[in-house]
């Protein structure tokens, strides 16, 4: 029996990376979207600001395109060898759907889409 595949959703984010530098409280907005282990995958120094900037893109952008309700802890980001990928919380999401997610930034802008495909249609 074939499996079947259909995407349920695309989300698109953009972040401007100078609002994450201005934020006064850098550690809360952290600890609002990230989970305590990728917390722990923030670099120190100038390359924070902009890991902020993209993983707060990339959760947004799956949250979009998610067709259920979703929070920011519901799931990791990580990567798989060069490419980010994501990781659900819960076992069932990890079955029903797999997410596909791309991130890209510049010196002003963190941009990230995600596609939704439902497996077993």
């Amino acid at each position: 029996m074939k499996k079947h595949f259909q995407i349920v959703g695309i989300g698109v984010d953009v972040v401007e990376i100078e609002e994450v530098e201005n934020a006064r409280f850098k550690k809360r907005f952290a600890e609002y979207f990230l989970t305590q282990k990728e917390i722990g995958q923030i670099p120190k120094g100038s390359k924070r600001t902009t890991f902020l900037a993209s993983r707060f893109a990339v959760k947004e952008a799956v949250i979009k395109a998610f067709p259920k309700k979703l929070k920011p802890h519901d799931f990791i980001i990580k990567k798989r060898g060069m490419r980010p990928c994501i990781s659900f919380s819960s076992k069932k999401y990890s079955v029903q759907y797999a997410v596909h997610i791309s991130l890209s930034h510049t010196r002003h802008i963190a941009a990230a889409i995600a596609i939704v495909v439902q497996c077993g249609v």
